[in-house]
């Protein structure tokens, strides 16, 4: 082919120096011959080839942009399904932490109602604890009493009284001292 292309401008060439003034330029009947081989060469070798290679980076990016809806969505169903088991772990967070506030609480009740039982028996302790020491301070009292009204007494009858009168005498004297308000 570029045989006969090399005879048609060497022809053409010839033809224009014959011609004289307006001379046709055999060159430009060349180039375009040669264009013209060159975009039937394109399209034969390269332009196939390149389409080929368009359709397949097409397709490539369409299905890199499917997968990338595809894996967003999944993302997103990820992070619903996290998000509720987050709240999920929150309520059973806070129902522990009530859980736990109600038993420190109902704990706390019996301890305060046990200090106070202990309190009212310790209490009870000390009033019976005041009592008897009162009862026995009353019976000293009395036998002291009863002591000093016996001393005064026989010193006052000097001898006149028996034990027995003694006796009697001491027993009323108690009684009536029992009766005294202390």
């Amino acid at each position: 082919m570029e045989l006969q292309a090399i005879e048609v401008a060497r022809a053409a060439h010839e033809a224009a120096e014959a011609s004289g003034p307006l001379l046709f330029n055999a060159t430009l009947l060349a180039q375009i011959f040669h264009f013209v081989l060159l975009l039937i060469f394109l399209r034969v070798v390269v332009w196939k080839p390149l389409i080929r290679v368009i359709d397949k980076r097409r397709e490539k990016i369409s299905s890199d942009i499917t997968a990338a809806e595809k894996d967003r969505q999944e993302a997103e169903k990820l992070r619903e399904e996290l998000s509720a088991e987050f709240a999920k772990a929150r309520e059973e967070a806070q129902a522990i932490i009530q859980k736990a506030t109600k038993s420190a609480e109902e704990e706390a009740a019996k301890i305060v109602e046990s200090a106070k039982a202990e309190a009212a028996r310790i209490k009870e302790n000390a009033m019976q604890d005041i009592q008897m020491e009162r009862e026995k301070a009353v019976a000293e009292l009395k036998n002291e009493v009863a002591s000093l009204a016996i001393l005064v007494a026989s010193k006052v009858v000097s001898e006149r009284i028996t034990d027995d009168v003694q006796d009697d005498l001491v027993k009323k004297f108690i009684n009536e001292a029992g009766k005294l308000p202390c």
